[in-house]
Protein backbone atom coordinates (compact mmCIF):
# COMPACT_ATOMS: atom_id res chain seq x y z
CA UNK A 1 0.00 0.00 0.00
CA UNK A 2 1.31 3.06 -1.08
CA UNK A 3 0.91 6.92 0.33
CA UNK A 4 -0.74 8.94 -2.46
CA UNK A 5 1.79 10.62 -2.85
CA UNK A 6 3.93 7.48 -4.29
CA UNK A 7 0.90 5.79 -5.61
CA UNK A 8 0.50 8.54 -8.31
CA UNK A 9 4.04 8.66 -9.13
CA UNK A 10 4.24 4.87 -9.29
CA UNK A 11 2.16 5.14 -12.59
CA UNK A 12 4.91 7.09 -14.28
CA UNK A 13 7.81 5.17 -12.91
CA UNK A 14 6.34 1.81 -12.88
CA UNK A 15 7.83 0.95 -9.03
CA UNK A 16 7.64 3.14 -6.21
CA UNK A 17 11.33 2.38 -5.61
CA UNK A 18 12.38 3.75 -8.68
CA UNK A 19 11.49 6.90 -7.68
CA UNK A 20 14.06 9.97 -6.70
CA UNK A 21 13.42 11.17 -3.98
CA UNK A 22 14.98 14.36 -4.45
CA UNK A 23 12.93 14.70 -7.34
CA UNK A 24 9.74 14.12 -5.68
CA UNK A 25 10.75 17.06 -3.32
CA UNK A 26 11.87 19.48 -6.07
CA UNK A 27 8.60 19.13 -7.16
CA UNK A 28 7.00 19.93 -4.09
CA UNK A 29 8.69 22.76 -3.28
CA UNK A 30 8.21 23.89 -7.03
CA UNK A 31 4.28 23.78 -6.51
CA UNK A 32 4.55 25.58 -3.01
CA UNK A 33 6.33 28.41 -5.05
CA UNK A 34 3.48 28.28 -7.52
CA UNK A 35 0.82 28.55 -4.60
CA UNK A 36 2.36 31.91 -3.07
CA UNK A 37 1.92 33.15 -6.83
CA UNK A 38 -1.98 32.00 -6.88
CA UNK A 39 -2.39 29.45 -9.07
CA UNK A 40 -4.47 26.74 -8.19
CA UNK A 41 -4.11 22.84 -8.35
CA UNK A 42 -4.78 21.44 -11.79
CA UNK A 43 -2.80 24.83 -13.14
CA UNK A 44 0.20 23.67 -10.91
CA UNK A 45 -0.28 19.52 -11.93
CA UNK A 46 0.04 21.01 -15.65
CA UNK A 47 3.07 23.32 -15.09
CA UNK A 48 4.75 20.16 -12.85
CA UNK A 49 4.10 17.77 -16.21
CA UNK A 50 5.70 20.64 -18.51
CA UNK A 51 8.73 21.68 -16.33
CA UNK A 52 9.11 17.87 -14.98
CA UNK A 53 7.83 15.39 -17.38
CA UNK A 54 6.19 14.06 -14.85
CA UNK A 55 2.22 12.81 -15.03
CA UNK A 56 1.41 14.30 -11.41
CA UNK A 57 -2.32 13.92 -10.36
CA UNK A 58 -4.25 16.87 -9.11
CA UNK A 59 -5.08 14.60 -5.79
CA UNK A 60 -1.92 14.87 -5.26
CA UNK A 61 -1.08 18.83 -5.87
CA UNK A 62 -4.05 19.43 -3.67
CA UNK A 63 -2.55 17.42 -0.78
CA UNK A 64 0.62 19.20 -1.17
CA UNK A 65 -0.85 22.44 -1.44
CA UNK A 66 -4.40 22.14 0.58
CA UNK A 67 -3.32 19.37 3.08
CA UNK A 68 0.55 20.54 3.33
CA UNK A 69 1.12 16.51 3.15
CA UNK A 70 5.19 16.58 2.76
CA UNK A 71 6.34 13.64 0.78
CA UNK A 72 7.48 10.28 2.35
CA UNK A 73 7.19 11.43 5.82
CA UNK A 74 5.08 8.95 6.66
CA UNK A 75 6.94 6.20 5.13
CA UNK A 76 8.25 4.69 8.76
CA UNK A 77 4.43 4.61 9.41
CA UNK A 78 2.76 3.83 6.51
CA UNK A 79 2.74 -0.15 6.26
CA UNK A 80 1.79 -0.37 10.35
CA UNK A 81 -2.01 -1.58 10.24
CA UNK A 82 -4.32 -0.34 12.45
CA UNK A 83 -5.31 -2.84 15.15
CA UNK A 84 -8.57 -4.26 15.43
CA UNK A 85 -10.99 -3.07 18.17
CA UNK A 86 -12.72 -5.67 20.52
CA UNK A 87 -15.87 -7.46 19.10
CA UNK A 88 -18.03 -5.97 21.93
CA UNK A 89 -16.92 -2.52 20.97
CA UNK A 90 -17.67 -2.80 17.41
CA UNK A 91 -21.22 -4.95 18.37
CA UNK A 92 -21.80 -2.49 20.84
CA UNK A 93 -21.36 0.50 18.29
CA UNK A 94 -22.72 -0.99 14.79
CA UNK A 95 -25.57 -3.10 16.15
CA UNK A 96 -26.92 -1.65 19.35
CA UNK A 97 -25.91 1.78 18.51
CA UNK A 98 -27.20 1.70 14.99
CA UNK A 99 -23.59 3.35 14.09
CA UNK A 100 -23.14 3.34 10.22
CA UNK A 101 -19.82 1.45 9.05
CA UNK A 102 -18.86 5.16 7.64
CA UNK A 103 -19.13 6.14 10.77
CA UNK A 104 -16.90 3.42 12.27
CA UNK A 105 -14.62 4.68 10.11
CA UNK A 106 -14.35 8.34 11.18
CA UNK A 107 -14.27 6.82 14.57
CA UNK A 108 -11.31 4.99 14.61
CA UNK A 109 -9.64 7.24 11.71
CA UNK A 110 -9.98 3.65 8.94
CA UNK A 111 -11.61 3.65 5.38
CA UNK A 112 -15.11 2.59 5.69
CA UNK A 113 -13.87 -0.78 3.88
CA UNK A 114 -11.54 -1.47 6.51
CA UNK A 115 -14.20 -0.89 9.04
CA UNK A 116 -16.76 -3.22 7.12
CA UNK A 117 -13.72 -5.78 7.39
CA UNK A 118 -13.56 -5.44 10.75
CA UNK A 119 -17.27 -7.02 11.18
CA UNK A 120 -16.62 -9.34 8.79
CA UNK A 121 -13.55 -10.78 10.74
CA UNK A 122 -15.56 -10.73 13.90
CA UNK A 123 -18.05 -12.46 12.42
CA UNK A 124 -21.11 -9.23 12.67
CA UNK A 125 -23.30 -9.88 9.86
CA UNK A 126 -23.16 -6.48 7.72
CA UNK A 127 -26.49 -4.75 7.07
CA UNK A 128 -27.86 -4.62 3.32
CA UNK A 129 -28.01 -0.97 1.63
CA UNK A 130 -31.89 -1.04 2.40
CA UNK A 131 -31.36 -2.02 6.28
CA UNK A 132 -28.61 0.89 6.60
CA UNK A 133 -31.24 3.30 4.97
CA UNK A 134 -33.26 2.59 7.92
CA UNK A 135 -31.47 3.41 10.52
CA UNK A 136 -31.39 6.41 12.93
CA UNK A 137 -28.68 8.21 11.53
CA UNK A 138 -28.87 7.96 7.91
CA UNK A 139 -33.07 8.73 8.64
CA UNK A 140 -32.16 11.93 9.84
CA UNK A 141 -29.43 12.85 7.61
CA UNK A 142 -31.99 12.16 4.82
CA UNK A 143 -34.52 14.85 6.48
CA UNK A 144 -31.95 17.39 6.76
CA UNK A 145 -31.56 17.05 2.93
CA UNK A 146 -33.96 20.26 2.16
CA UNK A 147 -35.88 20.09 -1.33
CA UNK A 148 -35.44 23.68 -1.30
CA UNK A 149 -37.76 25.19 -4.11
CA UNK A 150 -36.73 28.02 -6.22
CA UNK A 151 -39.13 31.36 -6.25
CA UNK A 152 -38.62 32.49 -9.75
CA UNK A 153 -39.69 30.72 -13.14
CA UNK A 154 -36.18 28.86 -13.94
CA UNK A 155 -36.54 27.60 -17.17
CA UNK A 156 -35.39 30.10 -19.66
CA UNK A 157 -31.70 29.95 -20.70
CA UNK A 158 -30.73 33.32 -19.36
CA UNK A 159 -27.27 35.05 -19.71
CA UNK A 160 -27.11 34.45 -15.80
CA UNK A 161 -27.96 30.71 -16.34
CA UNK A 162 -25.47 30.63 -19.02
CA UNK A 163 -22.93 31.89 -16.67
CA UNK A 164 -23.58 29.73 -14.02
CA UNK A 165 -22.87 26.65 -16.85
CA UNK A 166 -19.89 27.88 -17.58
CA UNK A 167 -18.72 27.88 -13.93
CA UNK A 168 -19.45 24.48 -13.78
CA UNK A 169 -17.38 23.21 -16.54
CA UNK A 170 -14.25 25.05 -14.83
CA UNK A 171 -14.02 25.49 -11.13
CA UNK A 172 -17.67 24.36 -9.29
CA UNK A 173 -18.80 20.86 -9.02
CA UNK A 174 -22.04 19.49 -9.46
CA UNK A 175 -24.00 15.79 -8.21
CA UNK A 176 -27.50 15.56 -7.51
CA UNK A 177 -27.88 17.15 -4.42
CA UNK A 178 -25.57 20.34 -4.22
CA UNK A 179 -23.40 22.30 -6.32
CA UNK A 180 -19.90 23.85 -4.92
CA UNK A 181 -17.88 26.36 -5.95
CA UNK A 182 -13.84 26.32 -3.35
CA UNK A 183 -11.58 29.61 -4.62
CA UNK A 184 -9.09 30.78 -2.49
CA UNK A 185 -9.07 34.07 -3.83
CA UNK A 186 -11.31 36.54 -6.35
CA UNK A 187 -14.25 37.07 -4.18
CA UNK A 188 -15.74 39.07 -6.71
CA UNK A 189 -15.69 35.59 -8.76
CA UNK A 190 -17.68 33.91 -5.96
CA UNK A 191 -20.37 36.56 -5.21
CA UNK A 192 -20.88 37.31 -9.04
CA UNK A 193 -21.30 33.44 -9.23
CA UNK A 194 -24.05 33.49 -6.16
CA UNK A 195 -25.26 36.89 -7.72
CA UNK A 196 -26.11 34.88 -11.08
CA UNK A 197 -27.75 31.72 -8.90
CA UNK A 198 -30.15 34.62 -6.72
CA UNK A 199 -31.01 35.96 -10.59
CA UNK A 200 -32.06 32.57 -11.96
CA UNK A 201 -33.44 30.48 -8.99
CA UNK A 202 -34.36 33.69 -6.35
CA UNK A 203 -32.63 31.85 -3.64
CA UNK A 204 -30.06 33.70 -1.50
CA UNK A 205 -26.74 31.34 -0.78
CA UNK A 206 -23.82 32.47 1.31
CA UNK A 207 -20.33 31.74 1.17
CA UNK A 208 -17.68 30.92 3.71
CA UNK A 209 -13.69 30.95 4.73
CA UNK A 210 -12.22 27.18 5.12
CA UNK A 211 -9.33 27.88 7.32
CA UNK A 212 -7.72 24.42 6.93
CA UNK A 213 -7.67 25.07 3.36
CA UNK A 214 -7.11 28.87 3.46
CA UNK A 215 -10.54 28.62 0.66
CA UNK A 216 -13.72 30.47 0.83
CA UNK A 217 -16.83 27.81 -0.79
CA UNK A 218 -20.33 28.19 -1.20
CA UNK A 219 -22.93 25.26 -1.38
CA UNK A 220 -25.88 25.19 -3.09
CA UNK A 221 -27.96 22.51 -1.64
CA UNK A 222 -31.03 21.88 -3.53
CA UNK A 223 -31.94 18.72 -5.66
CA UNK A 224 -34.34 20.35 -8.01
CA UNK A 225 -31.73 23.35 -9.12
CA UNK A 226 -28.85 20.28 -9.46
CA UNK A 227 -31.63 18.94 -11.72
CA UNK A 228 -32.62 21.54 -13.91
CA UNK A 229 -28.69 22.08 -14.57
CA UNK A 230 -27.24 18.56 -14.65
CA UNK A 231 -30.51 18.70 -17.98
CA UNK A 232 -28.00 20.85 -20.32
CA UNK A 233 -25.42 18.17 -20.27
CA UNK A 234 -22.03 16.86 -18.67
CA UNK A 235 -19.78 18.94 -16.49
CA UNK A 236 -16.95 16.60 -15.21
CA UNK A 237 -13.25 17.49 -15.77
CA UNK A 238 -12.58 15.13 -19.03
CA UNK A 239 -16.25 14.94 -20.62
CA UNK A 240 -17.77 18.66 -20.33
CA UNK A 241 -18.47 20.38 -23.37
CA UNK A 242 -21.07 23.88 -24.03
CA UNK A 243 -24.54 22.48 -23.58
CA UNK A 244 -26.05 22.31 -27.44
CA UNK A 245 -28.87 24.79 -26.55
CA UNK A 246 -25.93 27.62 -25.50
CA UNK A 247 -24.10 26.65 -28.73
CA UNK A 248 -27.52 26.86 -31.02
CA UNK A 249 -29.00 30.46 -28.97
CA UNK A 250 -29.21 33.33 -30.86
CA UNK A 251 -28.38 35.38 -28.15
CA UNK A 252 -24.44 36.71 -28.21
CA UNK A 253 -25.21 37.42 -24.83
CA UNK A 254 -25.99 34.26 -23.60
CA UNK A 255 -22.64 32.93 -25.57
CA UNK A 256 -20.59 35.65 -24.12
CA UNK A 257 -21.85 35.22 -20.80
CA UNK A 258 -21.36 30.99 -20.79
CA UNK A 259 -17.46 31.78 -22.23
CA UNK A 260 -17.12 34.44 -19.42
CA UNK A 261 -17.49 31.49 -16.71
CA UNK A 262 -15.37 29.68 -18.51
CA UNK A 263 -12.20 31.71 -18.37
CA UNK A 264 -13.23 32.96 -15.15
CA UNK A 265 -12.78 29.56 -14.11
CA UNK A 266 -10.03 28.71 -16.43
CA UNK A 267 -8.92 31.60 -18.03
CA UNK A 268 -4.92 32.60 -18.18
CA UNK A 269 -4.14 36.03 -19.19
CA UNK A 270 -0.23 36.42 -20.65
CA UNK A 271 1.40 39.77 -22.30
CA UNK A 272 0.60 38.14 -25.95
CA UNK A 273 -2.30 35.69 -24.86
CA UNK A 274 -5.54 34.84 -23.21
CA UNK A 275 -5.73 31.13 -23.22
CA UNK A 276 -7.35 28.28 -20.84
CA UNK A 277 -6.46 24.63 -20.64
CA UNK A 278 -8.46 21.44 -20.20
CA UNK A 279 -8.51 17.48 -20.60
CA UNK A 280 -12.01 17.76 -22.36
CA UNK A 281 -11.39 17.91 -26.40
CA UNK A 282 -15.27 18.19 -27.23
CA UNK A 283 -15.03 21.07 -24.39
CA UNK A 284 -12.37 22.79 -26.01
CA UNK A 285 -13.84 21.91 -29.74
CA UNK A 286 -17.18 23.50 -28.49
CA UNK A 287 -15.85 26.43 -26.93
CA UNK A 288 -13.94 27.01 -30.21
CA UNK A 289 -16.96 26.99 -31.74
CA UNK A 290 -18.37 29.39 -29.59
CA UNK A 291 -15.52 32.00 -30.27
CA UNK A 292 -15.64 31.85 -34.03
CA UNK A 293 -19.65 32.91 -33.69
CA UNK A 294 -18.22 35.61 -31.61
CA UNK A 295 -15.56 36.51 -34.19
CA UNK A 296 -12.40 35.75 -32.26
CA UNK A 297 -9.78 34.20 -34.03
CA UNK A 298 -7.83 31.54 -32.23
CA UNK A 299 -5.98 28.24 -32.35
CA UNK A 300 -5.96 25.13 -30.33
CA UNK A 301 -3.05 23.02 -29.73
CA UNK A 302 -2.75 20.09 -28.03
CA UNK A 303 0.11 18.92 -25.38
CA UNK A 304 0.31 15.23 -24.30
CA UNK A 305 -3.32 15.00 -22.78
CA UNK A 306 -3.84 18.47 -22.70
CA UNK A 307 -5.65 20.80 -24.78
CA UNK A 308 -5.23 24.75 -24.85
CA UNK A 309 -7.13 26.98 -26.52
CA UNK A 310 -5.65 30.22 -27.26
CA UNK A 311 -6.15 33.86 -28.63
CA UNK A 312 -3.29 35.44 -29.74
CA UNK A 313 -4.03 38.11 -32.09
CA UNK A 314 -3.89 41.95 -30.59
CA UNK A 315 -6.97 42.62 -31.97
CA UNK A 316 -8.85 39.50 -31.65
CA UNK A 317 -7.65 39.99 -27.39
CA UNK A 318 -9.84 43.01 -28.19
CA UNK A 319 -12.90 41.97 -29.17
CA UNK A 320 -12.96 39.18 -26.34
CA UNK A 321 -12.48 41.93 -24.01
CA UNK A 322 -15.17 44.04 -25.67
CA UNK A 323 -17.65 40.81 -25.70
CA UNK A 324 -16.73 38.45 -22.90
CA UNK A 325 -13.98 40.20 -20.78
CA UNK A 326 -13.58 39.01 -16.91
CA UNK A 327 -15.85 38.95 -13.85
CA UNK A 328 -12.21 38.74 -12.07
CA UNK A 329 -10.88 42.05 -11.45
CA UNK A 330 -7.22 40.97 -11.61
CA UNK A 331 -7.37 39.61 -14.58
CA UNK A 332 -9.62 42.49 -16.00
CA UNK A 333 -6.87 44.27 -15.36
CA UNK A 334 -4.01 42.64 -16.57
CA UNK A 335 -6.30 42.12 -20.32
CA UNK A 336 -6.45 46.14 -20.24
Amino acid sequence: MFSNNQKNLKNVYGSHKNIPHELVLKMHKFALDLKKKGYGQRTIAREIQNVFRVNLSENTVSGWIHRHTIPFTNEKTQFKPKPIPPKKELYDFYLKKKTSASRLGQKYKVSTITAINWLVNHGIKVRTHTESMNTPHIKKELSELRLTKPTKDYMNLTPEKAYILGVLCGDAYIDNNFVKLEIRKDIDFMEEFLRCFKKVYGLDYTYYYYKPRNSYISNVNSKIICKDLLSYGKFRTKDWFVPQCIQDSGSMKIKSSFLRGIYDSEGHVAKDRIDFTSLSRRGIRTSSNLLNQLGIKHRIYKYKRYFTLGIYRKEHRSIFKKLIGFTIKRKMERLK
